[in-house]
């Protein structure tokens, strides 16, 4: 785990360094003191490379924001979906070079748009919510969307603390509860009752 977290901040290093188009595993290899076929091993182009650093973030995001099961679904996806925010941290300069970048990139932009989806119903699903049903893909698309919307206040958020991202993320949360319905316990496939609380993140 040591070699794979070393060699992947090595990309983070050049990307961030070199820019998205010019990133190479020549670079990454002297970046990292490694030969070439131990980069290959773990990453051998930055869409790998991406891809590896998602499945890492993930793991960190889940194990520092662990469910508490007595939790609210509400409550439960502010935890996990700031903890995604808070294991990205590190990798911020990336994130605004990946951002710049996909302005003149629509493969990147493609590529980031398959990932998402995923690794937010893996979220949403470890926080309960049901992601089944004929409504499963639409709360996992709502989802998505907030993510994206609160990881451009994220970009900017200099805050020691986070503070602006938490409250955008607050506040998005708190406008989904009229938008989706995520109670784990809901009939699969039927649509909230209008005026009902059943189309509510419960408290």
């Amino acid at each position: 785990m040591a070699e794979t977290d070393a060699i992947l901040d090595a990309w983070v290093h050049v990307i961030t360094r070199d820019g998205w188009p010019q990133a190479r595993i020549d670079a990454v290899a002297r970046a990292a003191a490694r030969g070439v076929d131990a980069v290959a091993e773990v990453a051998a182009d930055r869409w790998e490379a991406l891809r590896a650093l998602d499945k890492r973030i993930e793991r960190h995001a889940l194990a520092e924001a662990a469910s508490d099961p007595d939790e609210s679904v509400r409550n439960r996806l502010f935890a996990l979906l700031m903890g995604r925010f808070d294991a990205m941290q590190d990798q911020r300069d990336l994130a605004r070079q990946l951002h710049e970048a996909a302005r003149s990139d629509p493969a990147l932009v493609l590529f980031v748009v398959t990932l998402l989806p995923p690794m937010v119903r893996r979220l949403g699903e470890a926080a309960g919510v049901d992601a089944g049903g004929l409504l499963g893909p639409l709360r996992i698309a709502a989802l998505s969307a907030l993510f994206v919307q609160v990881g451009h206040v994220w970009l900017s958020d200099d805050s020691p603390d986070l503070s602006a991202t938490m409250k955008a993320l607050d506040t998005a949360l708190a406008r989904a509860e009229s938008l989706a319905n995520f109670r784990p316990s809901f009939p699969k496939g039927l649509p909230a009752i209008p005026g009902s609380s059943a189309g509510q993140l419960p408290e």
